[in-house]
């Protein structure tokens, strides 16, 4: 994929109904399928150390997603997080 934009890092308020984890620092990314004519395009979060690392317009990454499904506002939305991201010299193969 090929980063299109990313926000600025953000620090997220981590806790369930019994317990407060901490801070955790997160940013989104936007993605566009590489190519002249982008087709396919996604938002994702980094979580944690990766989002601390600022990734420029035009770079090209190769990322390992996960889809979760998750209520809010008595709604459910997808939320993609991105599990894994490399940066990448030129496209192929290439295994996360």
């Amino acid at each position: 994929m090929v980063v299109e934009n990313q926000s600025e890092v953000r620090r997220v308020d981590i806790s369930d109904d019994t317990c407060h984890y901490g801070y955790e620092p997160q940013s989104t990314l936007e993605l566009k399928q590489p190519g002249r004519f982008a087709l396919e395009s996604l938002t994702g979060t980094l979580r944690g150390k990766a989002a601390l690392y600022q990734f420029k317009k035009g770079d090209m990454v190769a990322v390992c997603i996960r889809f979760e499904k998750r209520k809010k506002k008595g709604e459910f939305v997808n939320c993609i997080i991105i599990e894994d991201i490399k940066l990448v010299k030129e496209l192929g193969e290439f295994y996360l």
